[in-house]
């Protein structure tokens, strides 16, 4: 299932967006869509944090624009794709700070072919991609739904309540197993620290001895047993 959000101010070019989207996702039989047209910045916001995954986002950027929003759908949605769509008139250094930088661009207005082809090119890119990080991801299975999450994105594995949590940014997927189950199927970067955590350690930032917590960037924090500490104190200065 690839899951896309289209952010434009105008129905018409949300239902463009639509169009060109299905013309070339369906090129891929074993592919299906599920598509979001929103109209404003809260609308996006919205999307963005229901905790969904968000395969290719297409972003209206106006000129003078803000770009902490595109850069808070980065940071919790590492692994998504984002196609920005802009006016020639505005500079790209507008658009092209950290935490922000587009994997496409298609300038505004622009016509059918223009769209096929630049839609076209960054599909492929993202099918390829997805395809090239199968042996590279953590399979999800939840409600008919199967999510390939990228191991480089994911921050934790956590046990709570009976079940079982995968966090990835700012975005948690539950789980039907169980933290002894996945160590024994996770790739060596993931390590027990808790009885109740299994951590990705190339997100290793710090380890805070005299509190007892590993930082692990994004500002997510998790806690560390005295079991694991020394452990993990050595691991950060390997």
């Amino acid at each position: 299932m690839v899951s896309v959000v289209a952010f434009d101010r105008k129905k018409a070019e949300r239902e463009r967006i639509r169009e060109s989207c299905w013309e070339q996702i369906s090129k891929y039989p074993d592919e299906d869509m599920n598509f979001v047209g929103v109209g404003d910045s809260a609308g996006l916001r919205e999307k963005a944090g229901d905790g969904k995954d968000m395969s290719l986002l297409y972003y209206e950027f106006a000129r003078g624009q803000d770009v902490a929003g595109i850069r808070e759908i980065r940071r919790g949605h590492g692994e998504t794709m984002i196609m920005l769509m802009t006016e020639a008139l505005v500079s790209p250094t507008e658009y092209l700070k950290p935490g922000v930088a587009p994997d496409s661009i298609l300038i505004k207005p622009y016509t059918n072919e223009e769209l096929r082809r630049t839609n076209e090119e960054f599909i492929r890119s993202y099918m390829e991609k997805n395809s090239e990080d199968n042996g590279k991801s953590f399979l999800i299975e939840t409600k008919g739904e199967r999510i390939l999450l990228p191991y480089s994105h994911i921050h934790y594995f956590e046990a709570r309540e009976k079940k079982t949590f995968v966090r990835a940014g700012m975005t948690e997927y539950s789980l039907f197993k169980t933290l002894g189950m996945l160590e024994e199927e996770l790739p060596a970067q993931f390590r027990r620290c808790h009885r109740s955590y299994i951590v990705n350690t190339s997100k290793l930032r710090r380890v805070n001895l005299s509190e007892n917590y590993l930082d692990l960037g994004d500002g997510i924090e998790v806690p560390v047993s005295k079991t694991y500490k020394q452990e993990f104190r050595k691991l950060l200065e390997t």
